[in-house]
């Protein structure tokens, strides 16, 4: 009897869809209702899904989310075949990077790194600074340094940096409380929970200024 049970569980695994149901996509809003759904694409800030049970798919901002799932990366617009890069040990990494907004997209977003000249993040660029572990280190918009973002970097984690026209439509979502802003731009401490899918969608890396 027991041989039998196993040679008919064998049999159903093999079935396409029995065996292992494929991991499910979700979406999380900020009031921590979880919606399970199917996302079909990600291009720029605009996730685009379709809930459980339903048949047209819907466009939202992934910045509205406090948490994103997606299992099929395959579906997100990466031009530049973007991954998210393990740190080596001993180091750890922090992605600096600007999605696009329409407002205030020509404005330059130049940062400073231990009050030296560092980058510009252009809109839908990114930069990977690979920085040691157990040491702070220090971010501000230029003529800023009396706001910085430190960052105490821990061994194997890995930080994102968003810079942004401050806007009032613009949707925050951080880990961190906002800088003040300075000349409309800002740099703050993202949700890595949706910041590593939207940095996929950048077209360019950030210039060095």
């Amino acid at each position: 009897m027991i041989r039998s049970l196993s040679f008919l569980f064998l049999i159903l695994a093999s079935i396409p869809g029995i065996a292992q149901q494929p991991e499910s996509d979700y979406l999380v809003t900020k009031e921590n209702d979880t919606i399970f759904c199917k996302v079909v694409g990600l291009k720029g800030k605009k996730v685009e899904f379709i809930e459980n049970g339903q048949r047209k798919s819907k466009k939202k901002n992934i910045f509205k989310f406090s948490d994103v799932h997606i299992s099929d990366l395959s579906v997100i617009k990466n031009p530049l075949d973007l991954e998210i890069e393990q740190p080596e040990k001993g180091y750890a990494h922090v992605y600096l990077y600007r999605p696009y907004v329409y407002t205030g997209s020509a404005l330059a977003c130049r940062v400073e790194y231990n009050g030296k000249r560092f980058i510009n993040i252009k809109t839908n660029t990114y930069y990977l600074h690979k920085v040691k572990a157990g040491e702070v280190h220090n971010y501000n918009w230029k003529g800023s340094k009396n706001d910085k973002l430190e960052i105490h970097a821990e061994d194997g984690e890995i930080y994102f940096i968003r810079g942004s026209f401050a806007a009032s439509f613009e949707n925050w979502n951080t880990t961190s409380a906002m800088p003040t802003v300075s000349n409309g731009m800002s740099i703050f401490l993202d949700n890595p929970n949706t910041a590593r899918y939207a940095l996929l969608t950048m077209k360019k890396e950030s210039p060095k200024y």
